[in-house]
């Protein structure tokens, strides 16, 4: 019978394993994927000692109260240590060689944990938010976390008596305090996709963590101070059953299912030629994320006349898109692939591109079409976009290893630490899309406004050849975290708003436009300035207000005339029309651009809201069908709800 029962536990964790998700386009700090298969490891490893150690286990149980009664007179008659039998004497120090072995084990679980185990989970996790391979990261941090598992080991080591005690308890608490907080006390913090967490909201949260903590960390003292044995036996089994259950966690991520990780020597979407047009023809995409259409409005209130420069354009403020997210609104709106979450996100992106039949139409009319946009966003693998953007590079991509180190140990370490730590080791997404441009030549884009702003004054925009160009160029945009001023460069910590970024956003486009004019190319142009998404309150919940995505629009042969408006009901499907019609390409039945649209049409369109799993709650798609003005939120229906598995 105990035969069949262990057979069972051990199945458990594989189970798990094979059932877990993946997390795209936005890095999950607060990993949970793999929490029930280390649970299981651990129940396995600790239910094994509990049967070998039963017997002493119960004793130690029947003799607790009888110590803690002693250790509290003591206290409260401040008696000499060695008076009460069973306490630990004050002389009768550990040999080094003990000490040192009791050292590197404590040492070896907590770099192990937080350094390795963490990263690596991390990383594989999410491994379409990165674009380089994990043979540009491991060895550095491996190496790191080998030097400090060595000087710790030696420095604890070369204490004695209590001193040594203290030092093995203190790291035992913190490694138990933060294990258990990575995998078991975490709230639902989100995904790092710049946005601001209320941490003000979390007081009471945070005063219950820090007491959690510090029950955590006096627990190996209070343990050491009842049974010298009973401590000695904690010390050792506590990082034995971590290491063990993480070891086996790592064996079956790195064989279940799951995502390609960059290949060392694949390919890259570079930043190559980001700033070079064509002469004769050039239809150019600017997206500034989540630009909705209420803060253009609030750009209006606070400066009327700030749009003024876009003349020839028009501005549509009916229009949707059809996700209200990143990914895959990109791939998306570029492909005409329509996604409903119900299969591999990778797949997913690899099947739309390949299928997708925009770009080859333009390739076909001999059009050089070039994409800048973030792996896991828009695409899985660059190999993917080989052959339909031009600037992909083969090639491998290179890291500075302490940047990259440095990053990804606190990201570990948001995981880890108590609530109350947290908020200084915040960060976000896009921090680790700019780690791999400090190797490559040419350097991989990444979406860096404040860099694209600076090239646009260091290079400036000039002409390639004769070629007809379609260039798609993605921003931050107003999306948070803010970090530019009103004039689009950076601002000082803490002073940047969503209102400047939205308007630096701008004026970095208006730059844009200006050296377009300067090279007699802005008539003859053909130019697209949106977002791939409104702006949605959180990831949690569903919708609350209508999104409505910000659009201008310049056909080519317009220069002078002043911004104009439409309420012509449009949306992110009628991108890939326009430009093919700009382009001179019969349209297909069915297929209309944005002027194409009728302001009366009745056609109902379509947003589907993806949600996170949240508070127990599974994560779900919502369908909402959009009647009349998408402004008006009485005109939002949800449809249906299902259940993202």
């Amino acid at each position: 019978m105990k035969k069949e029962r262990m057979k069972l536990l051990a199945f458990l964790p594989l189970f798990f394993f094979l059932q877990s998700q993946r997390v795209h386009a936005y890095i999950d700090p607060a990993t949970t994927t793999y929490l029930l298969q280390i649970v299981s490891a651990l129940v396995i490893t600790l239910g094994v000692t509990a049967g070998v150690f039963f017997s002493r286990i119960r004793m130690f149980f029947l003799d607790a109260r009888v110590r803690l009664t002693e250790v509290w007179i003591r206290i409260r008659n401040k008696e000499a240590r060695g008076k009460i039998p069973g306490s630990p004497p004050k002389t009768g120090a550990l040999p080094f060689g003990r000490r040192l072995l009791t050292a590197s084990l404590t040492s070896l679980a907590f770099y192990f944990t937080f350094a390795v185990f963490g990263v690596y989970d991390l990383y594989m996790s999410n491994l379409t938010s990165f674009n380089f391979p994990p043979g540009a990261l491991f060895p550095s941090l491996l190496l790191m976390a080998s030097l400090a598992f060595v000087l710790t080991s030696l420095l604890v080591a070369a204490f004695r008596g209590g001193a040594f005690r203290a030092l093995i308890s203190l790291l035992t608490g913190l490694l138990l305090a933060g294990f258990l907080q990575g995998n078991f006390l975490n709230p639902a913090l989100g995904l790092l996709t710049g946005d601001a967490i209320a941490w003000e909201s979390m007081r009471g949260a945070m005063l219950g963590n820090l007491l959690i903590w510090a029950a955590l960390l006096l627990f190996p003292f209070l343990l050491g101070r009842i049974s010298r044995k009973a401590w000695s036996f904690a010390v050792r089994l506590i990082p034995l059953a971590l290491i063990a259950a993480q070891l086996i966690s790592m064996g079956v991520i790195a064989f279940s299912p799951k995502e390609s990780p960059p290949p060392a020597g694949g390919h890259y979407l570079s930043s190559e030629g980001i700033y070079e047009l064509g002469q004769e023809e050039n239809l150019i995409v600017i997206v500034l994320d989540r630009l909705d259409n209420r803060f253009i409005g609030q750009v209006m209130r606070d400066e009327p006349g700030f749009f003024d420069q876009l003349e020839g354009f028009t501005r549509f403020t009916d229009n949707t898109s059809l996700y209200s997210q990143t990914f895959p609104s990109v791939t998306q709106m570029l492909t005409g692939e329509d996604y409903h979450f119900d299969r591999n996100a990778s797949a997913y992106m690899t099947e739309a591109w390949q299928e997708g039949s925009f770009i080859p139409r333009l390739q076909e009319e001999d059009f050089d079409c070039r994409l800048y946009m973030q792996q896991g966003y828009a695409f899985s693998q660059a190999r993917d976009l080989a052959g339909l953007a031009g600037n992909v590079v083969r090639g491998s991509i290179r890291l500075d290893a302490l940047p990259a180190v440095k990053n990804f140990l606190g990201l570990s370490a948001f995981r880890y630490l108590p609530l109350t730590a947290k908020p200084f080791f915040w960060t976000s997404t896009d921090s680790f899309g700019k780690l791999s441009e400090l190797g490559a030549d040419p350097p991989p884009y990444t979406t860096d406004d404040a860099a694209f702003h600076q090239g646009l004054d260091r290079e400036g925009l000039r002409i390639r050849d004769q070629r007809k160009n379609f260039l798609y160029i993605h921003l931050n945009g107003p999306h948070a975290p803010y970090t530019l001023d009103p004039w689009g460069y950076p601002a000082p910590e803490g002073k940047a708003t969503l209102l400047s970024q939205t308007k630096g956003s701008f004026r970095m486009v208006f730059k844009y436009l200006d050296q377009l004019r300067s090279l007699g190319l802005y008539q003859s142009s053909t130019i697209v300035i949106t977002g791939d998404h409104g702006a949605r309150q959180n990831d949690t919940r569903p919708l609350e207000q209508a999104i409505v995505t910000g659009l201008f629009v310049k056909p080519a042969g317009r220069l002078k005339e002043p911004l104009d408006t439409s309420r012509a009901p449009v949306s992110s499907d009628n991108l890939r029309p326009f430009l093919l019609k700009e382009a001179g390409i019969p349209l297909k039945p069915g297929e209309a651009g944005y002027f194409d649209v009728p302001y009366d049409a009745e056609a109902d369109r379509f947003l589907y809201h993806r949600i996170y799993a949240y508070e127990g709650r599974p994560a779900r798609l919502l369908t909402y069908r959009i009647r009349g003005d998408a402004n008006n939120f009485n005109n939002w229906t949800l449809l249906e709800e299902t259940e993202i598995k």
